[in-house]
């Protein structure tokens, strides 16, 4: 899938417009519905998250529009032809971030979202996330008086091992406190289960929560768990299957599903995956493009 730095420097730094979006042949799952998920206990059904009035799907597709043209959004949703977020893509010339995610399907809405490079001559390897009240979501931070949420998310890597920390808060109510999370490059059952075609994807692991169990290897850790024991909460992987317009498949798990972890997780959640998915599809398509 690509160096995401190297995409991330070359997209917003450069001066080059990412390669356009075209309409091609895909194959016949590649605007497939995303998978559904089996609720844990006091979860919901998989049309949205429970906690967070069901504003936020349990699975989301991300699409390029199937156009001749270049298309500067990506659309957000279970199906391509029923969008539920829009997001605004930009380059590094226009001084804005990479990614302002719109609080509905057709860009005209407020931004509840951002995320971005430190300033346009970064490597890309810090991503600044911003969450903003608007459009219906994030109602406590904007009653509270609270305009945006910030933090960074910072790419490392380890013997090939890949993973982006960050740390948001979570929670509902008055139960709210800052969590540890990390997504984490993965050919686990998680990756297979949300895409059979996918070779590698990242899973969300929740590293406060209580272990489930010894962890160790794949076939021997407890259903839901990391390497470590940890929580997996969301994963993402890039579309398996050929297409030009479908980038990537997200999905919710475990705690990340029920809504207890409130609604800044679940948006912080999609946003980063939405950043992580953006820049390496550039890269598959940047290298597809040189080949050719």
């Amino acid at each position: 899938m690509g160096n995401p730095t190297e995409a991330d420097f070359a997209y917003e730094a450069g001066s080059a417009a990412p390669p356009p979006y075209a309409a091609t042949e895909t194959s016949a799952r590649s605007d497939a519905p995303a998978p559904s998920y089996q609720a844990v206990p006091g979860g919901s059904s998989s049309s949205g998250i429970s906690g967070v009035t069901n504003k936020i799907p349990q699975s989301l597709n991300a699409y390029f529009p199937p156009l001749t043209k270049w298309s500067r959004m990506m659309y957000l949703g279970e199906h391509a032809d029923q969008p539920f977020f829009a997001v605004t893509t930009h380059t590094g010339l226009s001084g804005k971030p990479l990614l302002e995610m719109h609080a509905g399907p057709t860009g005209s809405e407020p931004i509840i979202a951002t995320a971005g490079s430190e300033s346009r001559w970064s490597s890309g390897r810090t991503t600044i996330v911003k969450l903003i009240p608007g459009g219906g979501y994030l109602s406590d931070s904007a009653a509270s008086g609270e305009t945006t949420t910030t933090f960074t998310m910072k790419e490392t890597c380890f013997k090939k091992h890949v993973t982006y920390p960050f740390s948001v808060e979570v929670g509902l109510g008055k139960d709210v406190r800052v969590e540890h999370f990390e997504w984490r490059s993965s050919r686990g059952e998680e990756v297979k289960a949300l895409d059979s075609a996918s070779w590698r994807g990242f899973k969300l692991v929740r590293l406060g929560s209580e272990s489930l169990g010894p962890g160790g290897e794949r076939a021997t850790r407890s259903a839901g768990a990391s390497s470590d024991g940890k929580e997996v909460v969301a994963v993402y992987t890039a579309n398996g299957h050929f297409s030009r317009n479908k980038v990537f498949k997200f999905q919710f798990l475990e705690s990340g599903a029920t809504g207890v972890l409130g609604e800044k997780f679940a948006l912080a959640a999609v946003i980063t995956a939405s950043k992580i998915g953006f820049v390496e599809f550039i890269v598959t398509q940047s290298t597809a493009g040189a080949g050719a």
